[in-house]
């Protein structure tokens, strides 16, 4: 049950973000800023309730027998979830 976990980090940190020079330009910023800001909460709750989901899997997985059906059986149940999970993000 190996999971392979891959990490945004990366992409995250090669966005470049063009330099506030003016006072209008930071109020433009502040505005996009809130105006988002709820949706950005709401998506981050659901992206921390599908790592634990992932974790308590992970945990479950590691006390089962490789290669036992119960273990193919839990693993086949995470993908279904974690897809019905990518199609509403």
């Amino acid at each position: 049950c190996s999971l392979i976990l891959h990490s945004y980090k990366d992409h995250f940190s090669l966005r470049r973000y063009i330099a506030i020079v003016s006072l209008e330009q930071r109020q433009r910023y502040k505005n996009d800023l809130n105006a988002e800001y709820e949706e950005y909460r709401n998506l981050h709750s659901q992206i921390d309730k599908i790592n634990k989901n992932f974790r308590q899997f992970h945990e479950q997985c590691m006390s089962l027998i490789p290669g036992a059906e119960d273990r193919q059986v839990k693993k086949d149940k995470t993908v279904k979830a974690v897809l019905h999970h990518s199609s509403v993000l």
